[in-house]
């Protein structure tokens, strides 16, 4: 029903048209069961579209003119009087009858509009409506999977205060305003509700709200909750396309994501508690559950340094600081919670994927420790690393160190390949009569595997030419390694 009527109003909104008209259509719409709805989509519609006056001739003047001749009292002497401006302003007669009112609002005409579906526009009106239910609420409390940086900058800029809530990775925060540290009131009301559509931007969120209103003259509170689960009913909120802080964040993502494929590195991934404040790192750097935080600090100025020192120093967990030599600080600022980098013109990936690589190691040993060669089911002649890792929800460098103390067969560069068909692979390639690396390589396709069996098996590749045909297969082995 909400669909048809937006589809109504809609059509009623149209370039050219007078605003005085488009209020007498919209109220020829409205219904004892309707009228809030309408009014609300038309409200909506009212804020998509741009108004403009528009007259050939200045209508105060116009209005000056006429006034100063006097009444008129029937359509003989209106007709003459407007024949005379005419005249006097040089204009057909329509342009000064147009022109007359042509400053008051009502007379405004559509010059453009937005465009919207009426699907969407009932989106935006199921936001309106659930912001207005906010301007009576005395506190809100949220969750969310991302868009910190816009949220508590929004906090900030209302003048709303917040208290987080944490377990583990997950938090909550409860936002309120000043005066509510002494008594209820609903005054931040407004400000909590210009809030929502920020934690709405988030891949997932969860709100929940103290409504306060009068049943029968007394005042009663109500919980409403609302999550994600319900986005469909809300506007589609498009991604904005990434923009980083500067270039040395650009550079830096670029850099590490084409150097370490297997790890991901999330921009702005999280709250990170840090005393009485929030501290949300520019980047986490991610995989297999384990997690680096980064921090890039470049060129600020010394209040800005002052409140990241301060609040890394409050920080209850390490992360990796990046800071340009520039700045007036040392290591021995961040004191023993964050792992220091300085930089110069872009950070270093060296001592980086030091970092990373220590977490990788400590990963290892713990995916050992959890995982033997019993536990590795191998039905497979030949079997891919990545898909053990996959099964047993482990790193492939995990899978190979603990399937090579295997003795029913060997890894070979990403595979894990049984003894038994190593040794008929072995037998057809002694009985081949052409060597020539293009024949061999259709033996071990058939297998699945490339040329690094080969040394395994006692050959090597012999190139006389880079040219495929003129290489060939020597035995240098009797059997296998």
């Amino acid at each position: 029903e909400e669909t048809g009527l937006a589809e109504k109003v809609i059509t009623i909104y149209e370039k050219g048209k007078p605003k005085g008209d488009i209020d007498e259509e919209t109220l020829s719409l409205e219904t004892h069961s309707t009228f809030r709805v309408v009014r609300g989509l038309s409200e909506l519609m009212r804020r998509r579209t741009h108004f403009e006056e528009s007259y050939t001739v200045n209508p105060q003047r116009v209005r000056t003119y006429l006034y100063e001749k006097g009444f008129v009292t029937d359509e003989e002497e209106r007709a003459s009087l407007l024949l005379k401006a005419s005249e006097e302003f040089d204009v057909p007669i329509e342009g000064i009858e147009t022109s007359f009112w042509a400053d008051r609002e009502d007379y405004q005409i559509v010059a453009s509009i937005d465009d919207i579906s009426a699907s969407d526009l009932v989106r935006y009106y199921n936001l309106s409506l659930t912001q207005t239910l906010l301007f009576d609420a005395l506190s809100l409390e949220f969750t969310t999977s991302g868009n910190y940086q816009e949220i508590f900058r929004m906090i900030k800029f209302l003048g709303l205060m917040y208290e987080i809530q944490s377990e583990g990775d997950n938090f909550s925060v409860r936002v309120t305003g000043p005066a509510s540290l002494f008594k209820k009131t609903k005054k931040y009301g407004t400000s909590l509700a210009k809030l929502v559509p920020k934690i709405m931007k988030a891949p997932s969120w969860k709100i929940k709200a103290q409504i306060e209103t009068e049943v029968a003259g007394e005042p009663r509170i109500y919980i409403f909750e609302l999550s994600d689960s319900k986005k469909e009913f809300f506007p589609d909120v498009l991604e904005d396309t990434e923009q980083f802080d500067s270039a040395v964040e650009e550079h830096f993502v670029k850099r590490f994501s084409s150097l370490r494929k297997d790890w991901e590195i999330k921009r702005e991934p999280t709250i990170l508690k840090a005393g009485p404040s929030v501290m949300i790192p520019d980047f986490s750097l991610e995989r297999r559950g384990k997690r680096c935080y980064v921090e890039i600090v470049g060129f600020w100025t010394p209040e800005y340094i002052e409140k990241k020192i301060k609040k890394i120093q409050n920080l209850n967990q390490k992360i990796l600081l990046c800071v340009n030599k520039e700045l007036q600080c040392t290591r021995r600022d961040f004191k023993e919670n964050a792992d220091v980098i300085l930089y110069d013109k872009e950070v270093p990936m060296k001592p980086v994927l030091e970092r990373i690589r220590k977490i990788e190691l400590e990963q290892l040993q713990e995916e050992k420790g959890k995982l033997s060669l019993t536990d590795i089911e191998l039905t497979e002649d030949v079997t891919l690393l990545r898909n053990i890792a996959q099964v047993h929800n482990v790193g492939v460098e995990t899978a190979k160190e603990i399937l090579q103390t295997s003795d029913t067969g060997i890894v070979v560069g990403d595979t894990f390949v049984k003894n038994s068909v190593l040794e008929e692979i072995q037998k057809r390639l002694e009985n081949l009569e052409d060597m020539r690396l293009s024949s061999v390589k259709n033996v071990l396709d058939e297998y699945g595997l490339n040329e690094d069996v080969l040394g395994k098996l006692g050959f090597e590749i012999e190139w006389k030419t880079l040219d495929l045909e003129n290489a060939v297969v020597k035995k240098v082995q009797s059997g296998l390694e």
